[in-house]
């Protein structure tokens, strides 16, 4: 499983790259590809590590791509033995309505525990009426439902989902963007094939400084009531971000 992760990355930079790009309509297709690859490295509270990259890319046709990627340690060393990745292909509705057809596909280390989930994304800070609320607090925010999901995680009989993504950019002009607070809560409805239903939580807050360039310390509050034991944590490290 983590050398398929692997391949999809290999692919996909591969197919980003400018020989790839520039040989099928020169400078013009490079121009219209845009995003960010951005690699995290925490020790967090309960005594475990972990290496996290995200990479976003917004393409041609109102396509948009984004993944996360994580590896864990499950001890105090920095032995990275367990993986999780979310794999996100979004399509807008209508270049000037801030709604998005998602496809999402989870990965998890093991075998016959990964899931395809089908939802709509609405981009509140690109609404009309609310882009210049959002504009003034520097701040973004999107809503996720996906309730159609096939499942092939054999712990769990069935779950759907809502994702909230906010970030908020601190950015007086004496700072120079140097803060940002962002995170994402997710809510879990677990369904037990029986009747049974409950509710579980995975959320991060993060909270960002600029050291120099893109290159930040980072603390974050986390809670995962998947969990066995310890839900709660902080983890704190650095990130450094490449934008393209």
């Amino acid at each position: 499983m983590r050398s398929f992760s692997n391949g999809i990355l290999f692919l996909f930079l591969f197919c980003l790259s400018p020989s790839t790009v520039t040989s099928q309509s020169d400078k013009k297709a490079s121009s219209r590809i845009s995003g960010f690859v951005d690699f995290n490295f925490y020790y967090d509270t309960r005594d475990f590590s972990v290496l996290t990259y995200n990479i976003l890319a917004n393409l041609p046709k109102r396509f948009q791509y984004f993944s996360l990627t994580n590896y864990q340690s499950t001890n105090s060393s920095f032995d990275l033995n367990s993986f999780y990745a979310e794999h996100n292909l979004r399509w807008a509705l209508h270049k000037n309505k801030p709604v998005d057809l998602t496809l999402q596909y989870v990965m998890r280390g093991g075998e016959d525990n990964d899931d395809f989930r089908l939802g709509i994304r609405w981009r509140a800070n690109a609404s009309k009426k609310l882009s210049s609320f959002f504009k003034k607090l520097n701040a973004s925010y999107s809503i996720n439902p996906m309730f159609i999901q096939f499942r092939r995680n054999t712990a769990i009989k069935y779950m759907s989902i809502i994702e909230h993504v906010y970030r908020i950019n601190i950015a007086p002009k004496k700072l120079d963007r140097r803060i940002y607070i962002g995170g994402f809560v997710d809510q879990n409805f677990v369904y037990d094939g029986n009747g049974g239903l409950s509710f579980k939580w995975v959320t991060e807050h993060q909270l960002g400084l600029r050291i120099i360039d893109e290159l930040y310390a980072i603390l974050e509050y986390r809670i995962n009531d998947f969990y066995a034991k310890d839900n709660y944590g902080f983890g704190y490290g650095l990130e450094y971000k490449i934008i393209f």
